[in-house]
């Protein structure tokens, strides 16, 4: 079991130091009634086996209790400036809390992760790009951003605001803040502000994290301004959340959709797909281009 204490005066303090401005996409201070919203000490949270059972929702009061006391255990039990550490905290809140299911796939998804971007960071050493869409609470900004060197950069882009700045608060704990980038709003709000600051070369590689029936048109979008080419590895969750089955309906047909633009993008070159899958369930994909890895 976890048991998790309210937020320290230190955690406090940074979440009412990093948050979002909606309209900019960029960090602001908090207001004291947002920071009070946030940081808002929840009672000691003990996880059993009626809580897997509930789906994932942005906007219920149980869900921002659990990003909540995601965050908390974090910042309690791990070790500020390692990366590791972080990462190992958050696999044990999220094993705790859906009670083992969806373990084998969350490994499988982040040995292909670690792959992707060691393979991303012997191509392209300090001058690797990459963007990841869908950072919820930041378990795999850090993830990514622990293998990229120093001069990389990760842009990570969450439509939610509260998982926004909570994301951001786990990579500076981090000590990740140097190639990690958080957005928040959607890759078409953002996308301007990104480039104005980045340049409109092309990603080293992409990470679909988000929801199943946005992949096509973000690829689509990132793709005709200039972010897609021959060089850039795609990797898709299809299992989008540790332990659920969202978005499992919508996989086939926007899974094959999905592909046979991937094809269309550079039609002279052979497209390679990786599936990596546990039983029936395609997990996580990730598709290059003759010559790319």
């Amino acid at each position: 079991m976890i048991s998790l204490k309210p937020f320290s005066g230190a955690t406090t303090r940074a979440l009412r130091s990093r948050s979002f401005h909606a309209g900019a996409g960029a960090f602001s201070p908090l207001s004291a009634a947002r920071a009070s919203a946030i940081s808002r000490p929840a009672p000691p949270v003990r996880w059993d086996s009626n809580d897997a059972a509930r789906p994932p929702s942005a906007t219920s009061d149980f869900n921002e209790l659990r990003e909540r006391s995601l965050l908390r255990h974090v910042i309690s039990s791990s070790t500020e400036g390692d990366p590791a550490s972080v990462l190992d905290a958050m696999d044990v809140f999220w094993d705790t809390y859906f009670n083992g299911a969806g373990t084998a796939e969350w490994k499988l998804r982040s040995q292909a992760i670690d792959r992707a971007v060691e393979e991303v960071h012997a191509k392209r050493g300090p001058e690797a790009y990459v963007m990841e869409l869908g950072t919820y609470c930041g378990y795999t900004a850090v993830r990514m951003g622990r293998l990229l060197p120093p001069g990389a950069k990760l842009v990570s882009v969450e439509i939610e605001p509260l998982f926004a700045a909570i994301a951001s608060t786990v990579v500076e704990h981090a000590g990740l803040r140097d190639r990690v980038e958080v957005r928040i709003g959607s890759v078409a709000d953002r996308l301007p502000s990104i480039q104005a600051k980045h340049g409109a070369r092309p990603l080293d590689a992409v990470l679909l994290d988000h929801s199943i029936k946005d992949f096509l048109p973000d690829l689509r979008l990132l793709e005709s301004n200039g972010m897609i080419n021959s060089d850039t590895a795609v990797l898709c969750d299809w299992n989008l959340y540790p332990g659920t089955q969202d978005g499992r309906d919508e996989a086939p047909q926007a899974g094959t959709e999905f592909m046979d633009y991937l094809k269309k993008i550079v039609s002279d070159q052979d497209i390679t797909t990786t599936k990596h899958s546990v039983g029936d369930k395609d997990v996580f994909t990730v598709s290059t281009w003759s010559g790319v890895v």
